[in-house]
């Protein structure tokens, strides 16, 4: 089997759609060099970098062109950040409906297949393209929970809540993530999803300002960490990668644990987010 990309060829894999989620967060950063490094394929001609990934609905391409000059277009209707956003809808298999309207709810008409979405930062042109798979599966709708994501958009919650909430972390819009998915009158969240080979379980809650707060080894994991190793999971990468990603950030968790059973834990001014792992 033959791997294009230099990332692919480390680690072994396929490139999926962890790397298109991994490029469009570089792109927000504008780390262009980073993603040369990851995935420019050194046999192909110029220095445009394209990306294809086949999931259970969709086939997604990803294209990164670097111009000349800037370049100002209508066509460049939206941004990485929300380009990422609809990628982990489609990875996670959301209805076509739901991922339609949100992207109408930008005041953007692009059609329904194929999605063309294109965004420019500075001179890098970024194309998102999307076809449905035919026949194209039929979702089965079912009785969710009562939090306000479930309600308003009809779906079990899964992996896109889980990176959800720990951007909202990132961006210290704690009171967000009680009012998508917590229940009224109360100052926590808990949800569950399975996770690739591994069931999940984040809690999120308030704790006291007023008492010191001592987080239990393997100690603080920043929002990053978690997003990563929760992506890395939903993709089905092997678990020495998931080993890497915790130890590179200085987390002191063994290969046992990553068989059985961890937790990582996030102190977010007054608030703790935790995560525990547990293999099926």
């Amino acid at each position: 089997m033959h791997y294009y990309y230099p990332i692919c060829r480390s680690e072994n894999r396929e490139i999926d759609g962890f790397d298109l989620i991994a490029i469009l967060g570089l792109m927000k950063e504008f780390n262009r060099k980073e993603i040369r490094r990851r995935y420019f394929d050194a046999d192909t001609k110029g220095d445009d970098i394209s990306a294809y990934v086949a999931s259970k609905r969709y086939f997604i391409e990803l294209h990164i062109q670097q111009m000349e000059r800037i370049i100002l277009s209508e066509k460049f209707n939206t941004n990485p950040f929300f380009m990422q956003q609809l990628v982990q809808r489609m990875t996670a298999s959301h209805r076509h409906e739901l991922i339609v309207e949100k992207i109408k709810g930008q005041g953007i008409d692009t059609g329904e297949n194929p999605i063309c979405l294109s965004c420019s930062m500075g001179n890098t042109i970024v194309d998102l393209i999307v076809n449905k798979n035919e026949p194209f599966p039929e979702v089965v709708r079912g009785e969710y929970g009562s939090t306000h994501v479930e309600v308003v958009e009809q779906r079990p919650l899964d992996t896109y809540d889980f990176s959800s909430i720990l951007y909202l972390c990132q961006q210290n819009l704690t009171d967000a993530i009680f009012k998508r998915y917590g229940n009224p009158n109360e100052e926590s969240v808990s949800i569950r999803a399975v996770v690739g080979a591994y069931e999940v379980a984040l809690s999120f809650h308030l704790v006291r300002t007023d008492e010191e707060q001592v987080i239990p080894p393997p100690g603080n994991a920043s929002a990053s960490t978690m997003h990563q190793v929760l992506q890395r999971m939903n993709f089905g990468h092997g678990d020495v990668l998931i080993l890497k990603e915790l130890q590179d950030a200085g987390l002191s968790i063994g290969l046992p644990a990553i068989n059985e059973a961890f937790t990582l834990r996030r102190l977010i001014n007054n608030t703790m987010l935790q995560i525990d792992f547990k293999r099926i």
